[in-house]
């Protein structure tokens, strides 16, 4: 799992006029460690979640606009969204939107304020499947 302030560039990081603004830097960090969630906010207008299939290779100078084979926007009930008070995703290896770990990775722009701060926009619940303590050692 990584969490960051802002977004990796070109995910969920458009402003009002359409401007991309995330950080370059972070996209190649998320790429080279290719996390099961990368949970970020700071561009307000942004939230939502994308699932980011990544591209085969580890090459650090590659050109920064093909780390990303594919990303497709989640799809929220908001009805349920509103009956739980979370937009609510499940992407453990049983869920029904798994991510393959080391190849995808589920972005997730969880800012929750408007461009005029008040808060709106519901938290995200993500279940997704941890490694045992035990077998870390």
């Amino acid at each position: 799992m990584m969490m960051t302030h802002g977004p990796p560039m070109g995910i969920l990081d458009a402003v009002r006029i359409g401007e991309h603004v995330g950080c370059q830097h972070l996209l190649r960090a998320a790429r080279r460690c290719r996390p099961r969630l990368h949970c970020f906010g700071h561009i307000h207008e942004g939230w939502g979640a994308q699932k980011v299939k990544w591209r085969d290779g580890e090459e650090l100078d590659a050109i920064i606009g093909e780390y990303v084979e594919r990303s497709e926007d989640v799809q929220i009930d908001h009805r349920q969204m509103v009956a739980q008070r979370a937009a609510t995703i499940d992407i453990s290896q049983s869920g029904e939107a798994a991510v393959e770990f080391g190849k995808e990775t589920l972005m997730v722009n969880a800012s929750i304020m408007t461009l005029t701060y008040k808060p709106w926009n519901a938290p995200w619940l993500v279940d997704l499947d941890l490694e045992n303590a035990s077998n870390l050692e």
